[in-house]
C-alpha cells in the first residue's frame, strides 16, 4: 500500500526488545559493568515482577528495574559515554526487523515505546534508520551523579550480597508477600530495606527517584499521549509487545477495540493480548500490520484465522487457540532471545 493510500489515523506502536531486537540492554549493561551482573539483574527483575504484579505497590511500575539498577552502574564506574559505546556495539536485531521498520511507516504512523534506556534506542535507530523522534524510552544520565567513596563501596558490597540470594519464586496466583516461601519473604524484606530505607537520603536514592522508566503504566501513558497527538481513535491502534511492561498497553488497546498483539510473548503479554505471533523473524508482524492498515482489527482477525502454514511462524487468536499459541510463543521466545532473557519478566 502506498503512503498516499494509508489511513491517516491508524497507528502501529511496538515495544523494542523482543518484537524488534534480541537484546535486554539493561541486563547486558549489568553483566558488562557489575561482577556477576547477569545474576544480579535477574534478582532485581524478579523483585520488580513481585512489586508490579503481586503486591502492586502504588507508584511502582513494571520495568522499574531500570531505576533500581542505575546507582549500581554508577558504583561500578559506568559512565554515559561507556553506556553509549556498549549499546551501539551490541544491537542484536530480530531477523527482518530492519526491513519491518523501513516498511511500516509507508503503511501506518509508526512508533516505538520502550522501557530500554535511551542510549540503546538511539543506537537501534542509527542501525535501522528509524526516526528517533517517534520513540519513547527511559532517559538515563549517569555522569550527573557522583557517589562518594563510602557510598560506592557499600553499593558494591550489597551487589555481592544480592547475588548470593536465591531468585524469588512467585507461585501462580500469588496475591501478596504472604504467598511466598519464608526464604523469599526474607529476600523481599531485604530488597525493601535497601531500596526504600537504606538508600533514602543518599545520592543513590536520589538517582533511583530520578530515573523514570517507560514501563507498565508509564508505557500506557506514553501510548495515550501518542494517540492524542495523532488524533486517532483507540480502535485505530495496533500495539505489539512481549512482556510484563507491555501488559497494561496491550490490555488497554484490546479494550479500545484495537489490535493487541503478543510477539513471542511471555505469560504477562499473552494474558493481555488478543492475538499472538510465535516466529523466528519479524515478517509476520508486517503481514498483520498490512492487514490492520487495510481493514483495522477485523482485518487482523481475518488474517490470523486464515494464517497459511507456509507463511512461517504461528499466528492466531488467543481465545481460540490459547494452549497451542502459548506453548509456541514461549518456545519461540527462548529460541530467538535465549533462555536467560526469555525468563525475565
Amino acid at each position: 500500500m502506498s503512503a498516499r493510500h494509508r489511513s491517516p489515523r491508524r497507528i502501529y506502536v511496538t515495544d523494542c526488545e523482543g518484537p524488534l531486537s534480541r537484546n535486554d540492554n539493561a541486563q547486558e549493561l549489568a553483566a558488562h559493568f557489575i561482577p556477576d551482573g547477569a545474576e544480579f539483574f535477574a534478582r532485581l527483575s524478579r523483585y520488580d515482577d513481585f512489586l508490579a504484579d503481586v503486591e502492586r505497590r502504588p507508584g511502582y511500575n513494571a520495568g522499574d528495574t531500570l531505576r533500581l539498577l542505575a546507582p549500581f552502574l554508577v558504583a561500578f564506574g559506568a559512565s554515559d559515554d561507556a553506556v553509549v559505546r556498549f549499546s551501539a556495539d551490541n544491537v542484536l536485531l530480530v531477523p527482518r526487523a530492519r526491513q519491518l521498520l523501513h516498511a511500516l511507516p509507508r503503511l501506518l504512523h509508526t512508533f516505538i515505546i520502550s522501557t530500554s534506556y535511551t542510549p540503546y534506542i538511539r543506537a537501534l535507530c542509527q542501525v535501522t534508520g528509524f526516526d528517533i523522534a517517534h520513540c519513547r524510552s527511559t532517559v538515563l544520565s549517569l555522569d550527573a551523579w557522583r557517589l562518594d567513596h563510602d557510598e560506592a563501596a557499600r553499593l558494591r558490597e550489597r551487589a555481592a550480597l544480592i547475588v548470593r540470594r536465591p531468585l524469588i519464586a512467585i507461585p501462580h496466583g500469588a496475591a501478596s508477600v504472604a504467598d511466598l516461601s519464608a526464604q523469599d519473604r526474607e529476600t523481599v524484606a531485604e530488597f525493601d530495606r535497601l531500596f526504600w530505607d537504606e538508600l533514602a537520603g543518599t545520592v543513590g536514592g536520589e538517582l533511583v527517584a530520578a530515573v523514570r522508566p517507560i514501563g507498565g503504566g508509564m508505557k500506557l501513558a506514553a501510548l495515550e499521549e501518542i494517540v492524542a497527538a495523532v488524533g486517532c481513535a483507540g480502535q485505530d491502534v495496533m500495539y505489539v509487545g512481549d512482556s510484563i511492561t507491555d501488559a497494561p498497553a496491550l490490555a488497554a488497546v484490546r479494550q479500545w477495540g484495537g489490535a493487541a498483539l503478543s510477539f513471542n510473548g511471555n505469560g504477562y503479554a499473552l494474558g493481555a493480548a488478543e492475538f499472538a505471533v510465535a516466529a523466528a523473524d519479524a515478517s509476520p508482524a508486517y503481514t498483520l500490520a498490512r492487514a490492520f492498515a487495510q481493514g483495522g482489527t477485523i482485518g487482523v482477525r481475518t488474517q490470523a484465522r486464515t494464517w497459511p502454514a507456509k507463511a512461517g511462524g504461528l499466528v492466531g487468536i488467543l481465545n481460540e487457540n490459547r494452549e497451542v499459541l502459548t506453548a509456541a510463543s514461549l518456545a519461540a521466545r527462548a529460541s530467538v532471545r535465549g533462555e536467560r532473557l526469555a525468563r525475565l519478566g
